[in-house]
């Protein structure tokens, strides 16, 4: 057999075994009812056909396994930074979302500094050192307040709108003069 006719039969498996690997089929926990019977039918066939070539994306460090049209869930988070006078008086300094409100709002929507703070289903690892820095800074520019409390609205996007259920997650509260 000469070289060119084994290089057109690797090229070909390569071709065949991407589009094996890349079909776009949900995890079992996202899988719909309605696409229950093709996905039950394409995902054992998917894996029997990669087993013999999954030692490649681990050893080369490279795979086919992406969402070809990502989309936002539909329950999302939306942060809400408050600061507390030691009169009880309480304002927001930024809500994200619609108009990013607040005077902090061109530092907390800057792509670096939102990447410690936009959660997915779990606040980042940043998320801790964030809220003290953050907190520090509130501190050092507004000598009244006394408390910044983190939380993240809970909403749900429908028809590309965010409407608020009322209830929040992963509040943190800083106090000034503590850790």
């Amino acid at each position: 057999m000469r070289w060119r006719d084994a290089r057109a039969g690797l090229i070909a498996l390569a071709i065949v075994l991407a589009l094996v690997e890349g079909c776009p089929i949900p995890p079992p926990h996202e899988t719909l009812p309605w696409q229950q019977g093709y996905v039950s039918l394409i995902r054992p066939v998917q894996r029997a056909v990669m087993t013999p070539f999954a030692w490649i994306p681990r050893r080369l460090r490279f795979t086919q396994r992406f969402a070809l049209f990502q989309a936002a869930e539909a329950d999302r988070f939306r942060l809400e930074i408050r600061a507390r006078t030691a009169g009880g008086e309480e304002r927001v300094v930024f809500r994200a979302g619609p108009g990013e409100d607040g005077e902090y709002a061109s530092v907390l929507t800057q792509r670096r500094v939102r990447g410690a703070w936009n959660p997915t289903d779990n606040p980042t690892s940043q998320y801790a050192p964030f809220t003290r820095w953050f907190a520090d800074r509130v501190f050092r520019d507004h000598a009244d307040v006394d408390v910044v409390t983190f939380r993240f609205a809970r909403v749900h996007i429908e028809d590309g709108v965010p409407r608020d259920t009322g209830t929040s997650a992963f509040e943190v509260t800083r106090a000034r003069g503590r850790p």
